[in-house]
């Protein structure tokens, strides 16, 4: 018969495993760092997040202080919409507006330097910066910087 005689030493242990703890909170945190600082930097990045409850608003706020939001970033998702007056590189991000029994399409006009492969009422997400430009007189324009495409929402209306 064998008899093991083990004398463990708990201040050791402890200290193996507080090492232990912090290597891996460091490991962890280092590891997702560059995630965490790329979500915050990207929803502090806009001076307009253009969502639902804010979509008239905002689009009457640019539209009556022209000067005063040029340079600034924006967000905004909508349908893409072409018009025949409107220049090659330009198109506008639209909404449904419902007023009373009408149904009127408001949008950001927007200028892109890049190739559009988007077909009429497919939903996209832009960002960019806003500019001054002239349709029908002098009127925000974004100047966008990226497209995506996005599903269309469940409620493609604004009230």
């Amino acid at each position: 018969m064998y008899i093991l005689n083990i004398k463990l030493n708990y201040t050791k242990i402890l200290i193996f495993l507080g090492v232990s703890v912090c290597a891996l909170v460091f490991i962890f945190n280092f590891l997702s760092k560059d995630k965490l600082v790329l979500t915050n930097s990207s929803i502090d990045s806009y001076d307009y997040n253009v969502i639902d409850d804010n979509y008239i608003h905002t689009l009457e706020k640019l539209h009556n202080s022209i000067d005063e939001n040029i340079g600034k970033k924006i967000k905004v998702h909508g349908f893409y919409y072409t018009k025949p007056d409107l220049d090659k590189n330009f198109f506008i991000c639209g909404r449904y507006i419902a007023d009373g029994n009408e149904t009127k399409i408001a949008g950001f006009v927007c200028m892109y330097e890049g190739q559009m492969t988007f077909e009429e009422n497919e939903w996209i997400e832009i960002t960019g910066t806003i500019i001054k430009g002239e349709y029908n007189g002098q009127i925000p324009v974004i100047n966008v910087e990226t497209v995506t495409k996005i599903p269309a929402p469940a409620n493609m209306y604004i009230s």
